[in-house]
């Protein structure tokens, strides 16, 4: 689906990474060479990961992202609260409810959950901008976020090597003469590409004696050439039928703000769209890709090393489902927080 909403921005915006930053080659260690997992790590731009630590969750990285976004926004002017995420606290009831009790949020508010990976914040986004017309002027809190170290098997160095932990939260709302655009697509026929098979009702996690198994389906398999080809061939495609709609030249765009996955793949597809690397930034190299937070993540460590400007950005989430989320937004009056590290 392709569209646009009428005056509706982000008003603020913030994300909080794990304090405990741990070298890819530390991560690796047990499963190959210091030398190899280096190389491995100058391959994908990711040289270290944001690990939280057991007693950290999703919830409680957007809770420091959103506590900070209070100091700025008042929290009575909230109708509405999105949680976004693939690691939420509890199978039921939805984290969304967690969070607005703890942020003191009053009952008078809608609050969900969406599951979704890579493309969650630009989803969110999209979600709450529906969403304002109903909520008569008040705005909408994005919470998004994923621990998902926790679901990369200990033997798959490939995950181990990307995997990172962090929480986001943003303000959207009404803001006269911003548009969205957005352009959002879902290839259900390849859902299998990134999957955890087990913990569902459809298949319980195998379990052992000692506890959770070590099955392989216990923990998200990739299928690397398929996530691949997925994204270099049909995201470009996404952001250009994006920009035929706005009618806008690439050149229009100050900055491209992508999923990061890895530096290899942002470069792949700046280089295909046709944007310069200088605007098309790759902030991980000591995070991670964090999926659903990736995107704020790449904003507010923009922020934190004084290289932020606002202007009028590309935003792009894709990855599980398969789903690609493409958004045209002005930030010019954005107000972007540095990261922080609990």
């Amino acid at each position: 689906m392709i569209g646009l909403l009428k005056d509706v921005g982000i008003e603020a915006l913030t994300a909080t990474v794990a304090k405990n930053c741990v070298p890819v080659e530390e991560v690796l260690k047990d499963l190959m060479s210091e030398k190899k997992a280096k190389r491995l790590a100058h391959g994908t731009g990711i040289e270290a990961l944001s690990i939280a630590p057991p007693e950290i969750c999703t919830s409680d990285l957007c809770f420091d992202s959103a506590q900070r976004l209070f100091a700025e926004i008042d929290q009575s002017e909230i109708g509405a609260l999105i949680f976004i995420s693939q690691t939420a606290d509890y199978l039921t009831p939805a984290t969304s409810y967690y969070l607005q009790h703890r942020l003191g949020l009053p009952h008078d508010i809608l609050a969900f959950d969406v599951n979704l990976g890579c493309s969650g914040f630009c989803y969110g986004v999209f979600l709450a901008g529906t969403l304002l017309p109903a909520l008569g002027g008040r705005k909408v809190l994005i919470c998004c976020g994923d621990t998902s170290s926790r679901n990369v098997h200990p033997e798959d160095s490939s995950m181990l090597s990307l995997a990172g932990d962090a929480g986001a939260a943003a303000v959207v709302a009404p803001m006269q003469g911003s548009d969205l655009c957005y352009h959002i697509e879902s290839f259900g026929e390849m859902a299998d590409y990134l999957l955890v098979a087990r913990g569902g009702y459809r298949a319980p996690r195998i379990a052992d004696e000692t506890g959770l198994s070590l099955h392989r389906d216990n923990y998200v398999v990739m299928d690397g050439m398929g996530v691949m080809n997925f994204t270099i061939d049909e995201v470009p495609n996404n952001i250009r039928a994006l920009l035929n709609f706005a009618t806008l030249d690439i050149a229009a765009i100050d900055r491209a703000i992508l999923h990061q996955a890895n530096a290899m793949i942002v470069r792949t597809l700046a280089a295909k769209i046709g944007m310069a690397e200088e605007c098309v930034p790759f902030m991980s190299g000591r995070i991670g890709n964090t999926s659903s937070a990736s995107i704020p993540v790449c904003l507010a460590e923009m922020a934190r090393l004084g290289t932020y400007e606002g202007g009028r950005f590309l935003l792009s989430g894709f990855g599980v489902g398969m789903s690609i989320a493409s958004l045209l937004m002005d930030f010019s009056r954005a107000q972007v927080l540095e990261t922080n590290a609990i």
